[in-house]
């Protein structure tokens, strides 16, 4: 009953940050509409997409990744042994650290911008205009790093005490701030590209000042205060340096593809992102929500010194996670050029657009379930307060990437690069769950390993019944209204052939989420 009653707590966690995420994506397919209509896969495009990164990365590595990671678990611990008044204190502190730290960060990286992208982007010297216009946009966006990494914190603070709902609402507000400026400005603008990176830096305005009225109902006052002496603070920087590493190991590695996609033909960094953006539709979705809901459950578990627990909230994550990005995956597999051109192929995205990113979309689709097993193994490791053995995955991980990288590259182009993407991903997950069960123990592999089995089999016949209707149509042909009539209805196929397949042949697991839902109301621990 207590495992229903944790499972259950976790699965509503994991919809509090789904039901907004889904939103969010719905506006973030809009902004990426809007930004394949005005920048196509050429040089703006290519340019924004780098200058993007490298805010993008930081804030990845210092904020919301390493940061919430090594914050979270401590906060746990204060938060369940200390007094109300040290917990704040401790809060208060970190923030106002936090608070000037980035904004040096921020002053430097806009000052060393020209640096900066002559590393990210090595090949765009050679593209008239395009490394000065990557500095310019760069330079702009670098406040959004200051401004997130805040909203992190905010974001952390408030997932600790089980408020999942107002920190996964935030980048609603980030889509539509880009939308707005889009809508109104880009047609006005000699070069679209600056309104987009203006729009980065206001959503990120929102995200920060949308969480601010909801720390206070908590107890955070917001008293000026600079103390990086305070014991819990240490704790947290002394976890944050390895984990730093070990947390952004999947960003550094997209930042590695896009340095390496600089040297091809003009739009394969754009490419790679726009194929990034479908894939991570998926992943934010489930994947990524149930990975923040279970930092706060794992750090309470480890608190307690509750290491069977945390086995069974692991083996039930993973058996989930299974039953979802198996699907997701093959559906990626079969449908990845029709998703493509119907999301985006319009304005100056055109056929040769189109069919770069399909490839990379096509590669990414083999690395979903393992990227999403690692998401979900990775905070185990952090509420053990362990960011060490992550960052001895991360550089093997990241080892083998940049090799695949340039042995598929060459015969695959920016296809390639996506691919070694995916392959370094099933490395990083094996490597997590082997270090993991030698930490904690024996973790029931044959439950997850069946359940996972099933879930491969049953989306590989659902994959082939998609593909057998989506080639009853030239699809190419049809106007983009039938084109997303037939993808709808592919995926709707799809499915209802998954879930009919489950139902038939693998009620077990079904009946995992069915008890989840079925049991009696517990306390509401979301917004």
């Amino acid at each position: 009953m207590r495992q229903d009653t944790q499972n259950k707590t976790l699965l509503r966690s994991t919809l509090a940050v789904s039901a907004p995420t889904l939103l969010s994506r719905i506006l973030g397919y809009i902004r990426d509409m809007l930004q394949a209509f005005y920048l196509g896969t050429g040089r703006s495009a290519d340019a924004f997409t780098i200058a993007y990164v490298i805010p993008n990365l930081l804030r990845r590595l210092t904020g919301e990744g390493a940061m919430t990671a090594a914050f979270i678990p401590v906060f746990t611990q204060i938060k369940e042994k200390d007094k109300r008044e040290e917990l704040w204190r401790f809060a208060n502190s970190f923030f106002f650290n936090l608070t000037l730290i980035m904004a040096f960060l921020m002053v430097a990286g806009i000052l060393l911008s020209p640096f900066l992208v002559k590393i990210i982007a090595i090949g765009f010297k050679e593209f008239q205009g395009k490394w000065e216009l990557t500095i310019v946009l760069t330079r702009i966006m670098f406040p959004y790093i200051f401004l997130i990494s805040l909203a992190a914190l905010a974001m952390a603070i408030l997932n600790s005490y089980r408020k999942f709902f107002v920190p996964a609402f935030t980048p609603v507000l980030f889509n539509l701030a880009i939308i707005t400026m889009t809508l109104f400005f880009a047609d006005k603008a000699e070069e679209p590209a600056y309104v987009f990176a203006v729009g980065v830096v206001v959503g990120g305005v929102l995200q920060l000042g949308f969480q601010i009225p909801f720390l206070w109902k908590q107890g955070m006052r917001f008293k000026p205060t600079l103390d990086f002496r305070h014991p819990a603070i240490r704790k947290v920087g002394k976890l944050m340096i390895p984990g730093i590493f070990g947390v952004g190991i999947s960003q550094i590695n997209f930042a590695i593809s896009r340095m390496i996609a600089s040297v091809l033909e003009e739009g394969s960094v754009s490419s790679l992102y726009y194929a990034s953006r479908v894939q991570e539709l998926t992943l934010g979705l489930f994947s990524i929500a149930l990975a923040i809901a279970l930092l706060p459950a794992f750090s309470e578990l480890a608190a307690h010194e509750d290491i069977d627990g945390m086995k069974r909230t692991l083996n039930f994550s993973l058996k989930l996670i299974s039953l979802v990005t198996f699907p997701a995956a093959a559906g990626l597999l079969v449908l990845n050029r029709p998703i493509i051109q119907v999301l985006y192929q319009r304005g100056v995205f055109d056929d040769l657009s189109t069919a770069m990113s399909a490839s990379c979309l096509l590669f990414f689709s083999f690395g979903l379930p393992f990227i999403s097993g690692a998401k979900i193994l990775a905070p185990a490791f952090y509420s053990l307060k362990d960011t060490k053995t992550p960052v001895i995955v991360a550089f093997f991980v990241m080892i083998s990437y940049i090799g695949l990288s340039f042995i598929l590259m060459k015969p695959l182009r920016v296809g390639g690069i996506a691919l070694a993407l995916s392959l370094s991903s099933i490395l990083n997950f094996a490597l997590l769950f082997f270090l993991l069960q030698r930490k904690i123990g024996l973790i029931k592999k044959k439950e997850i390993v069946v359940s996972a089995g099933k879930a491969l089999f049953f989306a590989a016949i659902m994959a082939g019944a998609v593909r057998m209707f989506v080639d009853l149509f030239k699809f190419e042909s049809f106007p983009f209204i039938e084109q997303l009539g037939i993808l709808l209805a592919a995926i709707a196929i799809g499915i209802l052939f998954y879930v009919l397949l489950n139902l038939f042949f693998n009620h077990e697991d079904l009946r995992i989420l069915q008890s989840v839902f079925s049991k009696e109301k517990i306390i509401k621990e979301s917004d």
